[in-house]
C-alpha cells in the first residue's frame, strides 16, 4: 500500500466517515492491483465525491510517487491542480511540475494534455516552456520549466502598485508573448496577475495554459466554457457568452497592467456576480484618479479596457507598436483642455445682506428711520385727538354736567397701545424674516466654497445666526464635513495598516514595522488611530521575538543533526521578517552551518571521490575485453551504466572522455568498412583476411570483389568461384580493417593514427598508443585529451 492510500484511509476515519473495523477491513482487502479509493466505493463505505474530496486533500499536501522525480516543495494549489518544485534525475534539474488533484477521470489526463501540448506549441522568453508530460499510477502530471521568483500577484500584493517604467517593460514584455501564443493560434483566456511569473531578474513569463484555445474553436464554444475565466480581469464579451478573439486576451492584459498602475483591479465588488455586472456596464474610474499620477500609458491601458471589442487596439502586434512610439517618443501623457479660468469674485462679509444697507440689529437704517417717521406722526395725531376729546368734554360738561374724561382718555390709549403691539409684531416678523433670509444667503455661499473654508466659515455663521432655522441645516452640514474630515485624517493611516498587515500575512514582520513607524505625516494626524497603530507595533514586536525564538531553536535542532539545509532555509526565513539585530544573531548561526556543512560535504566528498575512482579503474578491465572484440556498443554501454552511479563531477567527466573515445573508434570502423565498400564499387579486388580457426596459427585469406555490406557480413564474389559469399564482419583480422583507412588516409593521418592510438590504449597497450599519438604530436595536431588519457591509465592502471 502506498503513501496516498494510507494517507486516505487516516483522513477518513479521522473525519469520521469510515470506523476502525472498516479501516482494517480495507487495510486487509488491498492488493497490489487494487487502490483503496475502488475499494472504499465498492463496499458503499464512501461516495465517490466523498473520496474525490477526500483525495483532493490529500494530494495538495502528499507528494505523489511518480518515478524519476524528488519532490521538493508544493509552489502553489487551484481547485483542480497543485503545483510543486520537483527535481528531474535522470537530469539534475530543477524543474515545476503541475498534478491534477483529480485523476480517476479521463477528462482530467485530456485537459492537462491539452495544456502540455498548447504549452508545448510556444518557444518564446517570455511563456513558461512545456518539458513532459503524463500518467503514473492514476496520477496525472505536467513538467514545465521552473522560474525562480514570485507570481505578479504577489509583488502587488507586496507593493501595492509599481511605477510607470516596471509596468512599461511588463506590458512589452507580455504582450510581444500573447503576440507569439496569437500568431501561433492560440487564445490565452486567463491572462492575470497570478499567471504571470517574476524571475529573480526581473523576466515576466506567462503561465498556465489550462484555458489556452485554438483560434479557430474559440468560435465554437458554448456559453458555460467562454464564462471560464477570472472575475476580476474577464472581457465583457466572455462574460455575456459571446465570440471572443484576441482582443478577449488584451482586455485582460489592460486589466492586468490597470491593476499595476493603480494597484486594484478595474472593478471590485461584494461577489463574482457584482464584478462581472460592472465589466458590462460601468466604466473604469480614470487610472490618474486612483493613482494621482498621470503616465504615458494611460490612454493605451484605458483604450484596452473598452467595452466593445471594435474600440480596443485589433492585435498585440499593434499594442507592441503602440508602446514602442510611446517608448521612443518619451512624450508626456496627453491631458484635456485646461479649464478657463474665472474671473475671481470679490469678497465681502458673510455675514452682510445683499443689499447695500448695512444691518443693525437685523434691520436696516431705510426701515428704521422709516419706523421712526410713523411713531412721530402717531404722538402727533394722539396730541391733537386728546385736545379735541378735552374741548368736547368742557363743552359737554358745561351743557350736561360733570364729564367722564378719564375714562375715556384710558380707552384711547388702550386702542393706541394695541396698534404699537401689532406693529411691533408686524416689524418684529420682518425682522425675523430678514435674518432668515440672510442666514440662507450665507450657507449658499459657504456651500460654493472649498471643504477648509466651509469647516471655519459655518462655525462662525452658527454664532451669528443661531437663532434662525437656516443653523440647523449649517449644524447637520458641520458634522458631516467635520466627520469627512476625520475619515481623511484616518484615511491615509487606514491604508498604510492594510498594507502593514499584508506585508505581515507574508511573513515580513520587520519590514511592516519599519514602514508604519515611517509613516507620513498626514498618517500621524488622528490620536486615536495612532494609539491603534502603536498597539498593532507592539503585537508585531511580540510576534517577531516569539517567532524567532522558535526558528532559531529549530534552526539549531537541524544543524545538530547535519540536516545543514533545513537550518539554512530557517535562517532564511528569520531574514525575512526579524529586526536587525535578530537578524545579525541568525547570521553568525548561519556561518557557523555553513562552515560545517563545507566541513562535511569535504570529508563526504573525499570518501565519495575514492569509492568512485574505485569503480572506475574497476571497469577498465572490461573495457579491455570488449576492445578485444572490437565491440564498441558494449563499451559504451558500459560507460553510460556507470556513469549513471556516479554523482562527482571528475568521474563523469572522465566517462564523457571514454564516450567520446568510443565515438571515435566507432566511427573508425564504421569508415574502414565504408572505404572497403568503395573498394568493390570501383571493383577492386580484396584478399580479405580472417583470424585463424581454432587450433591453428594460420590466418585465413580469400580473394575477390566485395558486392555489398550488412550488419553482420561482408559480402565477397570470390575471384576463382562465380559465386557470392557471405564472411562475418567479426572474423576478419583488425590488421586488415586498419589497413583499408590506411589505404584511403595514410598511416601518418589523425584519421588512423588517433583511433589506433585509443583502441590501443583500451586494449591495455599504452606504450603502441603512445607511438601513435607521438605520430601525431610531432605534426602538432594531437588533443590533450588523449595525451592527457594515457598520462592517467599510466598512473592509474599500469602498463
Amino acid at each position: 500500500m502506498n503513501d496516498f492510500d494510507k494517507a486516505l484511509i487516516q483522513l477518513a476515519l479521522k473525519q469520521g466517515l469510515i470506523d476502525k473495523a472498516a479501516a482494517e477491513s480495507i487495510a486487509e482487502s488491498h492488493t497490489a492491483g487494487s487502490t483503496v479509493s475502488a475499494l472504499l466505493i465498492e463496499k458503499g463505505l464512501l461516495t465517490r465525491d466523498q473520496t474525490q474530496r477526500l483525495s483532493r486533500k490529500i494530494r495538495a499536501t502528499l507528494p505523489p510517487e511518480i518515478p524519476g522525480f524528488e519532490f521538493l516543495s508544493p509552489l502553489g494549489a487551484g481547485t483542480t491542480s497543485v503545483v510543486w518544485k520537483a527535481k528531474q534525475e535522470s537530469l539534475g534539474k530543477i524543474i515545476s511540475l503541475k498534478v491534477f488533484l483529480n485523476s480517476d477521470k479521463d477528462s482530467d489526463f485530456e485537459d492537462l494534455i491539452a495544456e502540455a501540448r498548447n504549452a508545448a506549441r510556444l518557444n518564446h522568453p517570455h511563456i513558461v516552456h512545456a518539458l513532459d508530460a503524463g500518467k503514473t499510477d492514476e496520477v496525472c502530471w505536467f513538467s514545465m520549466e521552473y522560474v525562480e521568483g514570485e507570481t505578479l500577484q504577489d509583488k502587488l500584493k507586496r507593493r501595492g502598485q509599481l511605477s510607470e517604467r516596471e509596468v512599461s517593460e511588463l506590458a512589452l514584455c507580455i504582450t510581444q508573448a500573447l503576440n507569439h501564443a496569437h500568431k501561433a493560434g492560440l487564445l490565452h483566456r486567463d491572462l492575470k496577475p497570478a499567471n504571470i511569473l517574476i524571475a529573480e531578474d526581473g523576466t515576466p513569463k506567462v503561465t498556465d495554459l489550462g484555458l489556452a484555445l485554438a483560434t479557430d474553436q474559440a468560435q465554437n464554444l458554448e456559453k458555460q466554457e467562454l464564462l471560464k475565466g477570472t472575475p476580476h480581469y474577464i472581457s465583457p464579451e466572455q462574460i455575456k457568452g459571446e465570440s471572443v478573439d484576441e482582443r478577449s486576451d488584451l482586455y485582460a492584459l489592460g486589466a492586468t497592467l490597470y491593476h499595476c498602475l493603480t494597484g486594484k483591479p478595474p472593478f471590485e465588488g461584494d461577489s463574482n456576480r457584482e464584478i462581472l455586472k460592472k465589466h458590462i456596464r460601468e466604466e473604469v474610474i480614470p487610472i490618474v484618479t486612483l493613482s494621482g499620477k498621470e503616465s504615458n500609458l494611460d490612454n493605451l491601458v484605458e483604450q484596452l479596457l473598452n467595452k466593445a471589442p471594435a474600440d480596443r487596439p485589433g492585435s498585440a502586434e499593434e499594442v507592441i507598436s503602440l508602446l514602442n512610439d510611446l517608448e521612443n517618443s518619451g512624450a508626456s501623457p496627453r491631458k484635456g483642455k485646461k479649464a478657463a479660468t474665472k474671473a475671481r469674485r470679490p469678497q465681502r462679509d458673510v455675514h452682510a445682506p445683499a443689499g447695500g444697507n448695512r444691518q443693525v440689529g437685523g434691520a436696516g437704517r431705510a426701515d428704521l428711520r422709516s419706523r421712526k417717521t410713523l411713531l412721530t406722526k402717531i404722538g402727533a395725531g394722539l396730541g391733537v385727538l386728546i385736545s379735541v376729546f378735552m374741548v368736547i368734554s368742557a363743552s359737554s360738561q358745561a351743557s350736561k354736567g360733570q364729564p367722564n374724561f378719564e375714562e375715556m382718555i384710558d380707552d384711547r390709549l388702550a386702542e393706541i397701545s394695541k396698534i404699537k403691539i401689532e406693529r411691533r409684531k408686524k416689524s418684529d416678523q420682518e425682522d425675523f424674516d430678514r435674518h432668515e433670509s440672510g442666514a440662507r444667503r450665507v450657507l449658499t455661499t459657504i456651500r460654493a466654497k472649498d471643504q477648509d473654508m466651509q469647516l471655519r466659515e459655518l462655525k462662525f455663521a452658527i454664532k451669528n445666526y443661531a437663532d434662525t432655522v437656516a443653523a440647523k441645516e449649517m449644524v447637520a452640514e458641520l458634522d458631516v464635513l467635520e466627520s469627512s474630515q476625520v475619515a481623511a485624517r484616518q484615511a491615509d493611516g487606514r491604508e498604510m495598516m492594510m498594507q502593514a498587515t499584508s506585508m505581515v500575512e507574508s511573513g515580513k514582520i520587520w519590514a511592516a514595522i519599519e514602514y508604519l513607524d515611517d509613516r507620513p505625516k498626514s498618517a500621524r494626524q488622528d490620536e486615536e488611530l495612532n494609539v491603534e497603530i502603536e498597539r498593532l507595533l507592539s503585537v508585531w514586536s511580540d510576534q517577531i521575538d516569539s517567532q524567532y525564538e522558535a526558528d532559531s531553536q529549530k534552526a539549531e535542532f537541524h544543524r545538530n543533526r547535519r540536516e545543514f539545509d533545513q537550518a539554512l532555509a530557517l535562517v532564511e526565513k528569520i531574514r525575512g521578517y526579524a529586526d536587525p539585530d535578530l537578524v545579525a544573531e541568525a547570521e553568525k548561526l548561519e556561518e557557523r552551518v555553513m562552515a560545517e556543512k563545507a566541513e562535511f560535504v569535504r570529508v563526504e566528498n573525499e570518501k565519495r571521490s575514492s569509492e568512485e575512482l574505485a569503480g572506475y579503474k574497476a571497469i577498465w578491465a572490461e573495457y579491455r575485453n570488449l576492445s578485444q572484440n572490437r565491440d564498441i556498443k558494449g563499451m559504451i554501454s558500459a560507460a553510460v551504466g556507470l556513469d549513471s552511479q556516479m554523482v562527482l563531477d571528475q568521474t563523469k567527466a572522465r566517462i564523457n572522455t571514454d564516450l567520446e573515445a568510443f565515438q571515435i573508434l566507432d566511427g573508425f570502423f564504421k569508415m574502414s568498412l565504408e572505404v572497403l565498400q568503395e573498394k568493390g564499387d570501383d571493383g577492386k579486388e580484396v584478399t580479405l583476411v580472417r583470424i585463424p580457426l581454432a587450433g591453428s596459427t594460420r590466418e585465413r585469406t580469400d580473394k575477390g570483389v566485395v558486392d555489398r555490406i550488412d550488419r553482420e557480413n561482408i559480402w565477397l564474389r570470390l575471384s576463382d568461384q562465380n559465386a557470392v559469399m557471405p564472411f562475418k564482419i567479426t572474423e576478419v583480422t583488425d590488421r586488415f580493417i586498419f589497413q583499408q583507412v590506411a589505404d584511403k588516409y595514410g598511416k601518418s593521418s589523425a584519421e588512423y593514427r588517433i583511433p589506433m592510438g585509443l583502441l590501443a590504449l583500451y586494449r591495455g597497450v599504452p606504450d603502441v598508443a603512445n607511438e601513435h599519438f607521438t605520430v601525431r604530436q610531432a605534426k602538432g595536431a594531437m588533443p590533450d585529451s588523449w595525451l592527457n588519457l594515457l598520462k592517467w591509465y599510466e598512473e592509474n592502471i599500469g602498463s
